[in-house]
């Protein structure tokens, strides 16, 4: 009775301490415990090997320290697949750091998730994406919202709406050149990351608008803001700046800078045309519309009783707020991936000289040998960039090494997912991670994968379709990956026959740091694609340019 007493007083004379030490106690067990219940989880399961104490981190630390900062993981998971002879999948567990994942590197278990039972997002994409664009943009959307956006998005990625775009894409790639021209005259080294940001950028804000925000001739005040608020994301994530109250307000205030001089800017551009589309009576016509932008605002036109009346033309305050996401995610999304693709393809162009000198010939078979010619024929018949089969082969074979990063989805409780006669886990809370690095750099579905060969993608030799993983599958597939080959291919209609690119300031490894590429010891680290909202070049694409005379 003394101990209980004893206790009971304890209570009595210093609650505040017990409750706090019960509570700590509580929070350690239960800290514990998971820890438990998660090592066990993975024990059994296919995967690097798996220590109670670490799990797997101490497995993807070891490949993080090969490795130049912030990397993304899509590399750093097909090197530990090679490392480990994973084949087909292999879980991750990355407990207390990070959620659980099991990574997919066969084309068919990828199916499973993406084509035979879609599965939805995984809450990670909302939570990387919301600081940066806002909540539920349509990457990370599911359920009705996504489909609703789905919906009204759609018609704007057609292949009938997309040659309606070619001659704005000139225009802006007309734009281009003059500044490939100062560039070339000065001799001065650049970043082409930057300066194909601004034409992409400017192309982007004309679908998504029907007019420039002109980055390429102007500051481009939004697309800094845009960039600004990926900086300001990331710094919201990074552990160091999270354990930093300072920091954390320092990132907050600014990011209210931003946010509170950019969404009024969209924010005036939806409104303006809102106004307009009432006051003129007009529906957006889903079969040929003028701007996506007009797609969005469609249902709000249909439902508006002021027709003709501008006065009380009001979009819910949910609404704006869904709308201004799309917008920022959409000249995000945009402009970024784009971006990549073409620093990185400019980038191995400049090492293959005879890719370069088989573009051009293709070129001219098509369009003629005077290039200013070929853009204005381009505009007139723009189905002819359907007929330049190497030309879009060596843009695939970029994508193929240099993907555009991969989706997560989750899983409902107790769904499993089939491989070699078992059946694996795929509740838990893991992020499904459909890894497109790791098909595409797999010797088993591309030979000689380190090797830029554009052939692969034609005729007899072309790789089956289900090996390209690059923009997903299924219903969640990219909407603009037309759209982009397209762009990506009038951007070199415009420059390659004009210009020679060299690379600028590499520093090739003298040892390749993977096992899976020696891309290292010809590029330097700039072939390791650095974490942003999507694998982006590192360093920025330093190049210099020579007008061909």
């Amino acid at each position: 009775m003394t101990g209980v007493k004893s206790l009971a007083d304890a209570v009595l004379q210093y609650p505040i301490a017990v409750l706090t030490w019960t509570i700590v106690v509580a929070f350690v067990a239960r800290f514990f415990w998971r820890g438990y219940q998660q090592r066990r989880f993975y024990r059994n399961l296919p995967g690097p090997p798996h220590s109670w104490l670490w799990g797997h981190l101490k497995i993807m630390g070891e490949v993080a320290a090969l490795l130049p900062p912030n990397m993304h993981p899509q590399q750093m998971y097909t090197e530990i697949a090679k490392k480990h002879g994973l084949e087909g999948m292999f879980y991750m567990d990355l407990w207390p750091f990070a959620e659980g994942s099991l990574v997919l590197h066969d084309p068919e278990l990828m199916d499973q998730i993406q084509v035979t039972k879609p599965l939805p997002q995984h809450r990670l994409a909302n939570d990387l994406l919301k600081p940066m664009v806002g909540d539920n943009v349509i990457a990370a959307a599911n359920g009705a919202v996504w489909k609703r956006l789905h919906n009204a998005m759609l018609p704007a990625f057609s292949w009938s709406h997309i040659r309606h775009l070619t001659g704005m894409m000139v225009d802006e790639c007309m734009i281009f050149r003059d500044i490939l021209d100062r560039k070339a005259a000065t001799g001065e080294v650049f970043s082409f990351e930057e300066t194909s940001a601004r034409l992409v950028f400017d192309v982007i804000s004309r679908i998504v608008f029907a007019f420039p925000l002109h980055a390429q001739t102007a500051s481009g005040q939004e697309l800094l803001d845009i960039r600004e608020l990926i900086k300001l994301a990331e710094g919201q994530l990074d552990i160091f700046t999270r354990l930093n109250p300072f920091n954390m307000v320092r990132v907050w205030w600014r990011k209210r800078e931003v946010v509170g001089r950019l969404d009024p800017k969209l924010l005036s551009h939806v409104y303006e045309r809102f106004k307009l589309l009432i006051n003129e009576e007009m529906v957006p016509s889903r079969r040929n519309p003028y701007s996506i932008l007009d797609l969005m605002l469609r249902e709000h036109v249909e439902q508006s009783p002021e027709k003709g009346r501008t006065r009380n033309a009001k979009i819910s305050k949910a609404d704006e707020e869904l709308l201004l996401t799309q917008i920022k995610g959409l000249l995000l999304g945009g402009h970024g991936t784009t971006t990549d693709t073409l620093t990185f393809l400019y980038m191995l162009l400049s090492k293959h000289p005879e890719v370069v000198q088989k573009i051009r010939q293709e070129l001219i078979d098509v369009f003629g040998p005077d290039s200013l010619a070929a853009m204005e024929h381009v505009v007139e018949y723009p189905e002819k960039l359907q007929n330049l089969p190497y030309t879009e082969g060596a843009i695939k074979e970029t994508l193929r090494l240099f993907p555009a990063g991969f989706g997560v989805r989750q899983a409902e409780a107790g769904m499993t997912i089939s491989y070699k006669g078992g059946n694996y886990p795929i509740d838990n809370g893991l992020v499904l991670s459909s890894n497109a690095h790791g098909v595409q750099w797999n010797s088993k579905y591309f030979p000689d994968p380190e090797e830029f060969r554009p052939e692969r993608w034609i005729g007899e030799n072309e790789a089956p379709r289900a090996y390209f993983r690059t923009f997903g599958k299924g219903a969640r597939a990219c909407l603009g990956q037309n759209l982009a080959l397209n762009e990506i291919k009038i951007i070199l209609m415009a420059t390659v026959r004009d210009y020679d690119f060299e690379c600028a300031g590499l520093k090739p490894n003298a040892q390749p740091r993977l096992t899976h590429t020696r891309l290292d010891m010809i590029y330097g680290d700039v072939i390791f694609q650095e974490l942003a909202m999507e694998p982006k070049p590192r360093g920025g694409g330093m190049m210099t340019v020579r007008k061909i005379a």
